[in-house]
């Protein structure tokens, strides 16, 4: 079968039902699976998704020039989230200690204290003060989202994750990507929604997709946007 090769990893996935793909700077391009999938099948799939990989393998390629042309390890001079449309500034203050400390002044200003050459350290305590930010943020907007369309769940998890911007359990608890803080408003909504809609509905059905239209009429136009969202991710959030 003539056609463009494309060089790309497999991932068994337990929730899968069908097969997807997905493309990330940092794994470039995935085949999803489900388990016991016959993988003959793969090639076939790509050939007839062709120009909807390479277009997404140019932004990957892209992204990572972007990320050549930028200085390995930064320390970022303020951080901006457009989730809540706020910008924090951020200063470095050198001293003779072993442990790196935040300040947030709760006036848009923060002060990292310590031995601030370590770049892994800075990066480690902003990615802290980011969890602690996306709890404070993302678990009352779900919330409020719960009561807005009437599903209800249990908990709310708030992880670091490099590929998913959110998951649930058939427990009930929602899992939210800290992430979710450096993307617009509207892309927080649809993804809360997304995650909400799968306490009736743990799959990605037909049925499934009829619900979150009820509460997010334009998610296809969503899900578009949240795949460009990764590239533009700083490269110190983790």
């Amino acid at each position: 079968m003539a056609g463009p090769h494309f060089d790309y990893q497999i991932r068994e996935s337990a929730r899968a039902k069908y097969m997807s793909l997905r493309v990330t700077v940092d794994r470039g391009l995935e085949v999803v699976v489900p388990r016991g999938f016959n993988r003959q099948l793969i090639p076939t799939f790509l050939h007839e998704k062709h120009e909807w990989v390479q277009s997404a393998l140019a932004k990957v390629e892209q992204a990572r020039e972007r990320r050549t042309a930028e200085p390995i390890e930064t320390r970022p001079a303020q951080i901006s989230l457009p989730s809540v449309g706020r910008t924090w500034m951020v200063d470095y203050v050198s001293k003779p200690s072993r442990k790196i400390t935040l300040t947030d002044d709760g006036n848009g200003h923060l002060q990292i204290c310590g031995p601030v050459d370590n770049l892994a350290a800075c990066h480690s305590v902003l990615q802290r003060w980011t969890h602690r930010q996306a709890f404070t943020i993302l678990v009352p907007w779900v919330r409020r989202l719960s009561a807005e369309t009437g599903i209800a769940f249990v908990q709310t998890a708030i992880r670091c994750q490099k590929s998913r911007w959110g998951s649930c359990s058939s427990t009930g608890t929602i899992s939210l990507n800290q992430k979710l803080l450096f993307v617009d408003t509207d892309l927080v909504r649809y993804v809360l929604i997304h995650e909400l809609c799968h306490m009736r509905e743990m799959n990605h059905s037909r049925h499934f997709w009829k619900l979150v239209g009820q509460f997010y009429p334009e998610y296809r136009l969503a899900r578009r946007r949240l795949k460009e969202a990764w590239f533009q991710m700083p490269r110190w959030a983790g």
